[in-house]
């Protein structure tokens, strides 16, 4: 539960940040071009209004799920920073550096925000250097995330920073196909939640948990545009629709 409070934590710290611009590598553009990068956008999923508005325990736990999905939307903002427009590095191998301080109480930091265009990829890693309530990070890696131009696919990463090493605290794969979208949240080694959303808003939502070092269905529902499905819970050998 720490790391959570972490993470939501600096979620809304973002929003009072300090604008510091760094010039110190030798590979910097002379004359840079605009910024052609977009902000990251988390993806998240619309249930019909008959599903949200349900007091159908199914429906209600299926929407829990799909609610803990979409709260992450808020670390797009994350990824944006302070002041994109101007204060910038330009590399050329087609990475641009954004760097910015806090300096609010408990929160001494410089951060880092690289983004990087291939031929057909976008990618954003944000690195933390500093301490957070006298906890000390040195570059850390906190989040990466990568996304195709095409938008067929995407995935966002977030490390632990109590280990502050390749741990991950979790992360979202997601990919479109035929206008549906498939949606993967995880957090390793404890639980998975499966979603696909499509255009009409009918969808389904899966959630497994780690056990005996695979995945175990515990949960499923799925419903239709109007908002009306059927769940099943594979614990408690239990079903029902709504």
């Amino acid at each position: 539960m720490k790391t959570l409070k972490f993470l939501f934590l600096f979620t809304a710290i973002f929003s009072l940040a300090l604008v510091t611009s760094c010039q110190k590598d030798k590979e910097v553009e002379p004359d840079p071009p605009p910024s052609s990068a977009p902000d990251y956008h988390v993806k998240t999923v619309e249930p019909p209004e008959a599903m949200v508005n349900s007091d159908d325990l199914g429906a209600q736990t299926a929407m829990t799920y799909i609610n803990m999905v979409n709260g992450l939307s808020g670390l797009g903002a994350m990824m944006i920073p302070p002041s994109k427009s101007t204060d910038a590095e330009y590399y050329k191998d087609g990475t641009e550096v954004y760097t910015w301080e806090i300096n609010e109480e408990g929160i001494h930091c410089t951060f880092t925000l690289k983004i990087t265009e291939t031929s057909d990829m976008y990618k954003w890693e944000l690195i933390i250097d500093g301490t957070i309530d006298n906890i000390s990070y040195n570059n850390f890696v906190y989040i990466y995330a990568e996304e195709k131009k095409d938008g067929s696919w995407g995935e966002i990463t977030i490390y632990n920073p109590e280990q502050q090493g390749n741990s991950i605290l979790f992360l979202m794969t997601w990919h479109n196909s035929d206008g549906s979208m498939y949606l993967d949240f995880e957090i390793p080694e404890t639980f998975l939640i499966k979603l696909a959303s499509h255009e009409d808003q009918s969808g389904s939502v899966e959630m497994s948990d780690w056990e005996n070092n695979q995945w175990v269905l515990s949960f499923k529902a799925q419903w239709d545009a109007s908002g009306h499905g059927q769940w099943w819970d594979y614990y408690d050998e239990s079903e029902g629709s709504w």
